[in-house]
This record gives C-alpha cells, structure tokens and sequence, in this order.
C-alpha cells in the first residue's frame, strides 16, 4: 500500500512538472514569463511567497524582477550586490539551499524583509541556470500550513528549475532580438529620412505621435509595439523614388505627384517579401494605405471608412500632422495649435473622429509643449 501511495506521488509529482513546464513555454513576453515562472513554483512547492531574481552581469546587481505573496508590491524591484544574501551565495554557487530559519543564517539579508514588512521564517533558493550560465534565482518563502518545507519541496523546485530557466532564457533571447530588430528598423527610417533634408526626423515624430495615440485609445502594449514598428516603416517604399523628384525644392507637378504616390505600393511590396510573413502584415497594410482617406479621396485603393486599417489610420493622423507643422521650402509649416485646427476640420470627413480627438486631447494636455508629455510618458509600450 505504502509503495502504491509512493508511486501515486510521483505520477502526481511529474503531471504537476509537465503542465508546469506547458505554461512556463507558453509566451515569451518578458514580465508575463517571469510572473509565470515564480506563480507556477510557488503553487507547486505550497509557499506563502516568492520572489524570482534576475542577475545583471554589466551591474554587478541582482534584482527582484517578480514577486508574489502579502507585500509583493513593496519588494518588487528591490536590489542587492550580485553576491550578496542567499540569492547571491545561490546564484554565485549554482547551488540549491533549504534553510529552515533564516534568521539563524550568516548570508540572510534581513533589509529585504525589513523593506517590505514580510517575516519570512523558512526558504527554498533554486539558481535558475542554462547550460552552466545562471540567470538568476528563485526564492520560496515559508512553507504553507505547516512549518519547514521538505526534501520533496527542494526536489520539485529544482526539477522545475531547469524548464524556468530555459523559459527565462527564451524570453531574455527575444527580447534582444526584438530590440535589435526596432534599432535596425530606426536606423533604417533615419537613413530613409536623410534622403530628404526637410523631412529629417520625420518617421521618428510619426511613430512617436501614433504611439502616444494607440497609448491614448488603450491599445494592448502589443498593439502598440506593432504599430511603432509600423509608423517608423511607412514611408519606406520612398526609396523608390528618385532623388529628383524626392528632394525637388518647388511644388510637384502632377505627373510628379502620380509618381510620389506610388511610394504607397512601392512600401506595401518591399515589406510582403519580409520573412518571416507574419511580422511585417500590419507593416506592409500600413506602408499601403496611410494615405487613404475616410471620404474615400485618399490613395492608392480609394479606401474608405473601416476598409482602410486601424493602423493606417492612426499613421495617417500622425503623418499628416507633422507634414503640416514641418518647415518645407516653399512653406513655414503651421503652429502645432494651428495643425490641430485643420486635423479637427478635416475629421470625419477624411480623418476618423475617435483618432483625431485622441490626438488633439494629447497636445492640448501638455498645452501644445510636446517635450513635455514625451517626458511624462510612464506607461504601456515604451520608445
């Protein structure tokens, strides 16, 4: 029977480490992988806490990266020297700890309880490590119920340590790749940008500007990731286009003008050939239509209404707004007031309402001084 129970144990042991290991791989998005990670260990050993620190080499720090428990919002982003406490002997040793009493312990650093308001009596610490290089470590703080945690605690947070620390890794991988990808399409739109001496900036002013709209519209910090990446490529197909007629200094012609469209198409192409597929859609739908209009007048399609993209449709606003407030050599460009004065004329008719009022609520909160509100900015995807 005794054996039975044994084997019950550790079936109930491996299906807790399996769907463990199923959430831990489920997304790669940093905080949400870090929560996962220190939810699913908690849950899995019975603690009453838990804090999941990551180690930054270039610092020489470790940090509290995610918490859970009765003063996780105290705790969370708290420091201590890369070798400093547990954590840092843990992290320093790539060796798991049991402690029983913590405050019996040479290396417990009681200013961490002492800033958040915490007793934390009993602890498990995992080093979270891949292929010999460990990332941080795991803190499960006082065992549920009863008083010490057990050998099976430290075996289960251990086991589960490796799938958290590939899942940590994966994230941390991205998410370089990520910001690699947004330097290289910033330098890409800045490069875009120089061709013109008048519209220097100008991708950068437009991603900035439909950010802060999607931000202002409550987008999904997601939304607003694809849609930065979006505005800052929509003007790309004007490599297309000839210097002669990209840097004439006079008024286009009409023929010229025709030409010029084309940049619309031209963008729309070069971003669909992008692989993989699927990263540059909303891209490429943006690059094509942030020139159509709501009346359907715009180009190159004649869209019009909900046809054309949400996101062509912020750009739009975005775009057109800093064309107007941009010196040119044949214009001085409009007041930023002025500006919100002809997008306000022009809503409805060939800008959507909800878009141009969530702009124009922006620049009248910061009384038109836009440095002012770019410096405000704390929150969903940032520049």
């Amino acid at each position: 029977m005794t054996h039975i129970k044994e084997l019950e144990s550790k079936v109930q042991e491996l299906v807790t480490l399996l769907e463990a290991s199923k959430q831990l791989n489920s997304n790669l998005e940093m905080g949400e992988v870090l929560e996962s990670i220190l939810l699913q260990m908690v849950r899995i050993v019975g603690a009453e806490a838990g804090t999941l620190w990551v180690l930054d080499k270039k610092r020489q720090k470790i940090k509290v990266s995610a918490a859970y428990g009765p003063s996780a919002a105290s705790i969370l982003n708290i420091e201590l020297d890369q070798n400093e406490g547990i954590v840092g002997k843990v992290i320093r040793t790539g060796e798991a700890q049991l402690i029983e009493n913590v405050a019996e312990n040479p290396d417990w650093t009681a200013r961490v309880d002492q800033s958040s308001g915490f007793v934390t009596k009993s602890m498990i610490t995992v080093p979270l490590a891949v292929k010999g290089k460990v990332l941080g470590a795991m803190q499960l703080l006082n065992k549920q119920d009863i008083a010490f945690f057990s050998e099976q605690d430290i075996r289960l947070a251990d086991a589960l340590s490796s799938q958290s620390a590939l899942a940590l890794h994966n994230s941390q991988m991205y998410e370089e790749l990520q910001q690699m990808l947004l330097s290289m399409i910033r330098t890409l739109a800045k490069v875009l940008d120089a061709r013109d001496p008048y519209t220097a900036g100008h991708s950068e002013r437009v991603a900035k500007y439909s950010l802060w709209i999607a931000q202002k519209l409550e987008l999904s910090a997601s939304d607003c990731e694809e849609l930065y990446k979006a505005a800052l490529l929509h003007d790309i197909g004007k490599i297309g286009i000839t210097d002669a007629i990209l840097r004439k200094p006079d008024r286009l012609t009409v023929e010229e003008y025709t030409t010029i469209q084309q940049h619309t198409v031209i963008g729309a192409d070069i971003l669909s050939n992008v692989e993989p597929k699927d990263a540059m859609v909303h891209a490429a739908d943006t690059a094509l239509s942030h020139h159509e209009r709501l009346d359907g007048t715009g180009y190159p399609h004649g869209l019009a209404g909900d046809a054309i993209p949400l996101f062509a449709r912020i750009v739009g606003v975005a775009d057109t707004f800093d064309a107007m407030t941009t010196a040119r050599s044949y214009s001085k460009g409009l007041s930023y007031q002025l500006g919100v004065e002809e997008l306000r004329r022009c809503k409805e008719t060939l800008f959507d309402a909800q878009i141009v009022d969530a702009f124009t609520a922006i620049l009248e909160e910061c009384d038109y001084q836009i440095d002012q509100y770019e410096a405000g900015q704390g929150r969903g995807y940032r520049l």
